[in-house]
């Protein structure tokens, strides 16, 4: 079964335990430059975003990549690297509209998030619950109660491209 890591700004307090976390798992160090999610600090209103890989159905990232290295996992529909084929050319960091790909300092190699092989770290440490790993069903049925809202002229969740 997909699941979904599923972000809610408002309750982001950009404490940093998110990026403290992944950093560790995937490196054994605690520098949050190595997390494969990241803080957005909106410093004028005053809010957080935690952003990370988004997972697209079309990776731009994928098809921007010149070694072919990056791909859809048919079972979890991750997008996922083979890391040893990567030449850090960084042409799939500049095709992510949502800066979803990393460069690892200390493989020399860019990376994005895989959920941790279904466990993600980010989510355990997350203290105010902002972060979630949801099924399929789940997700949908957020994404339907947020359409709702916003036909009711309520905020909810809201998809789509930065560009």
């Amino acid at each position: 079964m997909n699941k979904h890591l599923i972000i809610d700004s408002a309750k982001c307090t950009g404490c940093g335990l998110c990026e403290l976390a992944c950093a560790i798992n995937k490196t054994g160090q605690c520098q949050t430059y190595l997390a494969r999610i990241k803080i957005w600090q909106e410093e004028t209103r005053g809010f957080f975003v935690p952003m990370t890989c988004q997972q697209c159905d079309n990776p731009p990232c994928a098809s921007a990549c010149l070694m072919n290295v990056i791909s859809k996992d048919p079972v979890t529909g991750l997008t996922i690297r083979r890391l040893e084929g990567c030449i850090a050319c960084r042409a799939c960091q500049l095709a992510c509209p949502f800066e979803g790909c990393s460069y690892d300092y200390l493989q020399e190699v860019l990376v994005n998030c895989d959920h941790c092989e279904g466990n993600p770290e980010c989510v355990k440490y997350c203290p105010t619950g902002a972060l979630r790993y949801i099924s399929t069903a789940e997700s949908m049925d957020l994404e339907r109660s947020a359409e709702a809202g916003r036909r009711c002229g309520l905020a909810g969740l809201v998809k789509g491209d930065r560009r």
